[in-house]
């Protein structure tokens, strides 16, 4: 937390942040927990949502640039559907897989840190959130191709809709040979 709001505050950056409150016992221990100030020290260029936040709603919004990610599956999806770049900060199971493909694969992300445990460097973060979110940056281009991309493929006539057209007619001759 403290890493991220450091990251964010040395960016410069306008933000919005959805921070997870903890139960009662988390809180205590200082799982999700602002550092002191810091809502103050970025009024007016940061939002801070505590709990639940409409994130397909806010990616889509033409004002958003990036989205920093742990890059699990649904949020990659409505990351792509958004057409935003991707800070990503992987941290189990499948998360590592994504970012890298997203990352070094496809081009639409940028890795900021990876690991539960493992904690970016403030100034670091910062640096990378302000050069990726400022700038048109190659990786921000491919995302709104692949935005763009994903949209044609579900469209009428695109290879999403064909596909299931054509299954749909494999399982339709599953029936007819049944009979």
């Amino acid at each position: 937390m403290e890493a991220l709001a450091s990251g964010l505050e040395r960016s410069g950056v306008q933000f919005v942040w959805a921070v997870k409150i903890g139960s009662a016992q988390q809180v205590k221990d200082g799982y999700g927990i602002l550092p002191d100030g810091f809502e103050e020290r970025v009024g007016g260029r940061g939002l801070v949502i505590k709990g639940w936040a409409p994130q397909v709603l806010i990616l889509g919004h033409k004002a958003v640039g990036g989205f920093v990610s742990h890059c699990g599956w649904n949020s990659v999806l409505e990351a792509i559907v958004a057409g935003v770049l991707i800070l990503g900060w992987p941290m189990e199971a499948d998360q590592f897989v994504n970012a890298k493909l997203l990352a070094e694969d496809m081009g639409v992300a940028v890795k900021v840190c990876e690991g539960d445990n493992a904690v970016p460097d403030p100034a670091e973060l910062g640096k990378v959130i302000s050069e990726s979110l400022t700038r048109e940056t190659p990786e921000k281009v491919r995302a709104k191709e692949l935005r763009d991309r994903a949209f044609a493929a579900v469209g009428s006539g695109g290879s999403s809709s064909k596909h299931l057209d054509e299954l749909v007619k494999e399982l339709d001759q599953l029936k007819v040979g049944r009979k």
